[in-house]
């Protein structure tokens, strides 16, 4: 769950995959751009996230006329979903986190909402939707239908694991939370960028926080081993306990709260247990319509499909092998989709796309250098954290990692010369 401020315009994905730049390049080089022509029918638009909002605002923006439909499963509120792992600091409930409502919405952009509308099956040849209300038809179809948390398997009480992934999962979390009137002891399962944020936040509310991860060191995606060990250290000083290379093989109901018990056999005592393992994006629909799927839905550097006029926005979709489940490429994504399902076929370009994550005891600032390529971290220790790039040999700026208040204050320049140096 991430934020991109106006020095970083975008987010790169947390696995440290090839420069988007190439991997767009290489997919467009098979790829025929798309003839402009005058949209035809109703645009529908799956999934009510900022992907599928923001495409219809977008859309909007160029068309005043054109018939917009979103459908989603929800009650198709907007919200902020990168706000949920930080919420218990900034003191907001559920409902708080509300920006708009349906309704709203609806009259604002002039579109029509179908909220609690899950749609159960895409007609490709007859170029409809059927929804568990009926049936509606599209000219162009827009999927936005976002990711799913990965669940992963423990004996026992396998439903004790909850995964914050909407406000209704929050509100749930803040409930069992609010009922217990005192400090509970909270077990995070995921030592990666959201148990980091998770972490964080609510141990900053006073609840005591242990966080169980497979990897040896947090953020290891993300981060070399000196900036690891800053966040763990400053997560520490906050009351935050680890239990790292190891994950949770069974959980026990007790009279008051649950116990858990490791892969190492050592055991932990818990109220509330929060997995943050990750996404896996949802696929089935698109799958089920004969739309080519890996990872992702696959897309070209256009956001189409392998099916002529339906196209791919958000967290559930691959572009060049990679996903994107960032507000950034979101971003560079609605614009370029709105230009050309306005009649103006436009290709994504991704800038350098700085992940941040929201861990204010070390704030952090990171561009993943390419797996592909071997890549030397030079690290240089700051006042609080630090600042570390990652050079080629011959000494080309693949990435850097910015950890603390003190290495943060610089990171418009590192975003310049990383920018500077993957367009020589």
């Amino acid at each position: 769950m991430l934020e991109i401020t106006d020095d970083a315009p975008a987010q790169t994905p947390a696995a440290g995959p090839a420069p988007l730049a190439d991997a767009v390049a290489a997919n467009a080089s098979a790829t025929v751009a798309p003839t402009a022509a005058t949209p035809v029918g109703p645009l529908v638009i799956i999934g009510s996230g900022h992907a599928g909002y923001g495409l219809a605002e977008a859309v909007r923006g160029r068309d005043a006329e054109r018939e917009i439909h979103v459908v989603t499963a929800d009650d198709g509120g907007l919200y902020s979903k990168p706000a949920l792992s930080n919420a218990f600091a900034l003191g907001k409930d559920a409902e708080a986190l509300l920006d708009e409502s349906a309704l709203s919405i609806e009259r604002r952009l002039n579109i029509r909402v179908h909220a609690f509308c899950p749609v159960q099956r895409i007609d490709a040849e007859a170029k409809r939707l059927v929804t568990r209300l009926g049936e509606l038809d599209y000219g162009q179809l827009v999927l936005a239908t976002g990711a799913s948390p990965i669940r992963i398997p423990v004996e026992g009480e396998a439903g004790a694991l909850l995964s914050v992934n909407d406000r209704g999962d929050y509100a749930a979390m803040r409930e069992r939370l609010d009922t217990l009137g005192r400090a509970a002891r909270v077990v995070i399962i995921g030592d990666g960028l959201i148990g980091c944020e998770f972490a964080n936040d609510l141990a900053q509310a006073g609840h005591k926080i242990e966080v169980v991860g497979l990897a040896e060191r947090p953020l290891s995606r993300l981060l070399p081993e000196a900036g690891s060990a800053v966040l763990r250290e400053a997560l520490a000083a906050q009351g935050v306990g680890w239990h790292l290379s190891r994950s949770v093989a069974s959980v026990a109901a007790e009279e008051v709260g649950y116990r858990l018990t490791l892969t190492d056999r050592s055991e932990l005592a818990a109220d509330l247990v929060v997995s943050a393992v990750g996404l896996a994006p949802n696929t089935a629909l698109a799958s089920a319509a004969g739309i080519d799927c890996g990872r992702g839905i696959r897309v070209d550097d256009h956001l189409m499909t392998s099916l002529p006029g339906v196209y791919a926005l958000g967290d559930a979709v691959e572009i060049g092998g990679q996903l994107l489940p960032y507000l950034a490429p979101i971003n560079a994504g609605l614009r370029a989709l709105a230009a050309t399902l306005t009649g103006t076929p436009t290709a994504v370009s991704y800038p350098v796309m700085p992940v941040m994550v929201k861990t204010p005891a070390a704030p952090i600032c990171v561009v993943v250098p390419s797996a592909e390529v071997d890549a030397n971290w030079h690290c240089t220790a700051t006042s609080d954290g630090i600042e570390a790039g990652a050079y080629d040999a011959g000494g080309r700026l693949l990435g850097f990692a910015l950890v603390g208040e003190a290495a943060m204050a610089g990171r418009s320049d590192w975003v310049k010369a990383c920018g500077q140096d993957q367009a020589a």
